[in-house]
């Protein structure tokens, strides 16, 4: 999966010490966590408010299921994924119409005003998809997961998945502007084969 600052390495007397119930342990995971989880539960929930309780519900159920991690994969995909399932969760329970908080953005150095630019134009456009397509999109090309997972965390079908990243590529491209040229919508604009 693609590096989305999650893959944070855990030494294994952190983890034995939390698998134990060491606050101390919990709190170390908390304090290393935290940010990359507030950020994916952010990109999925646009609401500041709800990623935050999204990322305090999502550390609260990983520490009572802890044992439950059997180390065949990193502790932070396992924690990912957490925060994924929460944050999918907590968008199924709103109402349709749902108000959208926009970040500021600020260039610091005149070369990335451009950058910035095209940043806001994809927020932009983002925020306009569906909440699924947007959420497809953002799993999908941002952290790197395939087809098949996101079915799996929608309890639909691997289609699903493919036509819904499709048809919400296409999409932003018409909202952004970018049909065949590169750059503005970065990687999440690739080519539809994937």
């Amino acid at each position: 999966m693609a590096n989305s600052g999650f893959d944070i390495e855990l030494d294994e007397v952190t983890l034995a010490g939390a698998r134990r119930g060491d606050l101390p342990a919990c709190e170390r995971i908390y304090r290393r966590f935290q940010r990359p989880a507030f950020t994916v539960a952010m990109r999925i929930c646009r609401c500041r408010e709800m990623a935050q309780e999204v990322t305090q519900e999502a550390f609260i159920t990983a520490f009572r299921r802890i044992r439950q991690f059997r180390g065949d994969a990193p502790f932070w995909g396992w924690l990912r994924r957490v925060v994924v399932n929460h944050a999918i969760s907590a968008l199924r329970r709103l109402p349709s119409a749902e108000v959208v908080e926009f970040e500021d953005y600020q260039a610091w150095h005149e070369s990335h005003a451009e950058q910035a630019g095209q940043a806001m134009d994809l927020e932009n456009a983002l925020a306009r998809l569906s909440d699924e397509d947007r959420t497809i999109v953002w799993l999908h090309d941002v952290e790197g997961y395939k087809h098949h997972e996101i079915a799996r965390l929608f309890d639909r079908t691997e289609s699903f998945s493919k036509t819904r990243l499709a048809r919400a590529r296409r999409q932003l491209r018409e909202l952004i502007g970018a049909e065949g040229e590169p750059g503005a919508a970065g990687v999440i604009l690739q080519q539809e084969g994937t």
